[in-house]
């Protein structure tokens, strides 16, 4: 089976490194891996290689698994947003892994070492591609620099489902990344209660992406977390000129605008939206914080 995997991959054709960039990320950390520890000590190296320093054996409590004699998938992908970094996952090829060594960021993958019956799990950490031997380079085990074969690789990250992820500081320019993956790392920061980075993450994609109104929406929701009203209120009308029936700014929109005092202004706001759950749950919140006070506003003619 293993022979079979091996031609298989065979025939994918030879990545290109992006032009300029370093056949190896020389910079990156190493930690050596314990026994059934390389989850701890990946993280600390993918985390070292985004500014933070940190030991494996610190980590070890919070990601090794007794009972699994390693390291979970989701408690790996959590760790980083502890030390307000984005985690965010690769797509499954090569060519998203050359890009993001490209971009200067070691890639965290998951191999299986063995068969899929039988697997032998492993995290390790990209650092490098060397075109002319056709070889990666890994921080890997008890080994600074281990050369594994493209295909030999290809294979055993194959078995693992084809997972990995990259750590970056939120304020760093997401190249190379897919919008998706990054904005649902920004939103778990944000649901992490990590406002401040999850601002800055979403501050990110909205000046590389600046038609995703998911991070213009994250913009406006952090700002407004943080207690930054005027810069919020700024951030939703912003959006809602583009985007003048989307409905989570409207709600939150208006929101705002009880909290500071103006439910006329919110009920004058979502007064011409679609109704919706959502809408008519701000209209009633609106009007019983304006008690009566101010005109029902009228719908515009459709």
């Amino acid at each position: 089976m293993l022979l079979l995997t091996g031609c298989a991959t065979s025939a994918i054709p030879r990545p290109a490194l992006p032009e300029g960039a370093p056949d190896e990320l020389v910079a990156t950390p190493f930690f050596a891996q314990q026994a059934y520890h390389c989850g701890p000590a990946a993280m600390a190296m993918v985390l070292g290689a985004s500014g933070i320093d940190v030991d494996p054996a610190l980590l070890a409590p919070l990601l090794y698994v007794p009972d699994r004699r390693g390291s979970l998938q989701i408690e790996m992908q959590a760790m980083p947003r502890r030390h307000d970094r984005l985690a965010v996952e690769v797509d499954g090829t090569l060519d998203a892994i050359i890009a993001q060594l490209g971009a200067g960021r070691p890639v965290l993958v998951l191999q299986n070492l063995a068969l899929t019956r039988l697997p032998r799990w492993h995290y390790a950490v990209v650092i490098g591609y060397l075109p002319d031997q056709d070889r990666f380079v890994l921080r890997s085990g008890t080994r600074e620099r281990l050369l594994v074969a493209r295909t030999r690789f290809l294979a055993t990250w194959i078995r693992a489902d084809r997972w990995g992820l990259v750590v970056l500081d939120p304020e760093e320019t997401p190249a190379g990344l897919a919008a998706p993956a990054y904005l649902k790392a920004a939103a778990a920061l944000e649901a992490a209660g990590r406002h401040q980075p999850a601002l800055a993450a979403f501050t990110s994609a909205r000046a590389y992406w600046p038609d995703a109104v998911i991070a213009r929406l994250g913009v406006a929701n952090n700002l407004y977390r943080l207690g930054r009203l005027e810069e919020a209120e700024t951030a939703y009308r912003a959006l809602l000129q583009r985007q003048p029936s989307q409905a989570v700014a409207l709600h939150n929109l208006a929101m705002l605008m009880v909290e500071t005092q103006r439910p006329c202004e919110a009920l004058a706001l979502l007064a011409p939206a679609a109704d919706s759950s959502l809408i008519e749950a701000a209209r009633h919140i609106a009007a019983t914080a304006a008690g009566g006070v101010c005109r029902p506003a009228r719908r515009l003619p459709e």
